[in-house]
Parts: C-alpha cells; structure tokens; sequence
C-alpha cells in the first residue's frame, strides 16, 4: 500500500507537468515525478533481493516453473534426535517399510486451511486423509505462491507450532506405548536446525517437491534418562531400533555382516547430519 501510494504521487507530478501548471514548472515536475518513479523501481528491486538474500536460486527457479502453470509439492516435518550411548532412536514408519527418527508432519489447523486455500493449495492426493494421517502438512502448492508459502511457514502463525504430539503418537500412546506416560507428561528440546531439500523431482512420483525438517534434540529430566537407557538396554524390536550413525548413513546396510539388516529412510541420514544430500 504504501508504493501504491507513492506511485500515485509520481503520476499525479507527471500529470501536472502536461499541462495543469505554469509551463515554466512543467519541466520540473515531469523530471521529479520520472526520477521518483525510477527511484521507486530500484528500491522495490533492492529489497526484494535482500529479502531474498540466500535464496536467488530458489525464486528464480520457483519464478520459472511459474512460467508453466506448475505446483510444487511441500512436506513439512520435525524430527527428534533422541541418543542413547552411540545409537539414535529410530521408529517404523507407519506408511513405508522402512525406520526413521521419532516425528512427522506438521498438522493443518482450522485456522491453516483458510491460510493455504488463499495460496491456492491443494492436498497431496496420495497420503491417506483418516486416522493419524488426517490433515498432514503435505500439499501442492502453485509455483507463484511457493516463496509466499515458505515465508508463511517461517513465521510460525496461524499453524501448529508444538511438537509434542509426534513425540506422545509414537512412543506413549498412539502409534505403541515404549515409554511412560509419568516420566514423560512432556519433553524439553533445543532446535538444531532445520534442513530443507532445493526443488526436486519426487521419488516415484511425477511432481517436483521440496521437503522441510526442523531438527530437534530432546533434554531428558533425570527420570527420562534412565528410562530411555532402559529401553535402549531391551534392544531392537519390530517397532523399534537402535543404529550407529554409521548404520544410518549407509541406511540400513550393515558394513561388518555386508547385508541390509533393515532400511532407514534417507531422510534419517540428513537428520544425523544436519543437511540434505542426494544420496
């Protein structure tokens, strides 16, 4: 609103030089009303690259598939590193057979769907829309609108912001029940980082994405540690596993009995290691 208004300002300088004014203040006013318009133009483009200082790439490559009328496919998750010893924490994942760290998908609140249908999002046709995957935060959305969406979602309103529920889902009641509800009524974490892939092609899909974590590491109390040593002391079950980080890193494949003693997800591995990579 306010370059609006300063742009009507400048045409209103133009409009006055042709005509409106004196003849000898004509000249004047046409110069201002086309340097200030200028000025503007240079202004807003500063900005905008400022703004978007760290991620030209991105919104070029978001202003391109723009070009084409295409959506890209957003997930947004967090992901607990929970360690015990040398070994991570690592849980089956409910739709895919493979093991990844404690976490999930964001969900959509009442508030969130007005949110996205304004960015013309829609919902990602081929996660289950019932039970504990209702409402995940998995949509497409049009490329004009992906630098838009990605800024709504840095700014933590009008979406779900807590991370309890994942960690209660998988590990108290929900998904299985490994610990207690009286030693975990809650978790204290610090958030590491949070990766986020660049657009790329889907895996087995045919749709670009880009894929968001944030990583947290959990702050046992006293209590909570010693139950997650107990747990970790009973071993590997069907639900849950405890692996190395090398374990993870070759996802799954164990180096010393050259064999694939279970598949871990990729995006396990980036969790470890704080980054994305392609392998």
């Amino acid at each position: 609103m306010k370059y609006l208004v300063q742009i009507i300002f400048c045409l209103i300088l133009v409009v006055l030089g042709y005509g409106v004014v004196p003849e000898a203040l004509s000249a004047n006013l046409i110069a201002e009303g086309i340097v200030l318009f200028v000025g503007l133009i240079i202004v807003q483009i500063g900005l905008d690259l400022y703004n978007n200082l760290g991620r030209w790439k991105l919104v070029a490559q978001c202003t391109w598939h723009s070009l084409f009328d295409r959506s890209i496919r957003f997930s947004m998750s967090y992901q607990y590193r929970i360690k015990i010893k040398d070994k991570y924490l690592l849980v089956k994942n409910s739709n895919w057979d493979f093991y990844q760290h404690v976490g999930g998908k964001y969900k959509r609140l009442p508030i969130t769907q007005k949110v996205l249908a304004d960015f013309g999002a829609i919902d990602d046709p081929r996660m289950p829309t019932h039970g504990l995957m209702k409402d995940d935060l998995a949509v497409f959305v049009p490329a004009r609108n992906a630098i838009k969406f990605l800024d709504w979602f840095s700014r933590e309103r009008d979406r779900e912001v807590s991370h309890w529920r994942e960690f209660y889902e998988e590990l108290i009641d929900g998904k299985a029940k490994v610990l207690s509800q009286k030693n975990f009524p809650y978790v204290n974490y610090a958030i590491a980082c949070t990766i986020q892939t660049p657009i790329k092609q889907a895996e087995g899909w045919d749709c670009l994405e880009i894929l968001q974590y944030d990583i947290l590491d959990i702050l046992p109390t006293l209590a909570q540690q010693q139950e997650l040593e107990e747990l970790y002391q009973q071993g590997d079950t069907d639900y849950v596993k405890w692996a190395s980080k090398d374990l993870i890193d070759s996802l799954g494949y164990d180096r010393h009995q050259r064999k694939e003693v279970y598949r871990i997800g990729k995006h396990a591995k980036w969790v470890v290691n704080q980054q994305w990579c392609i392998d």
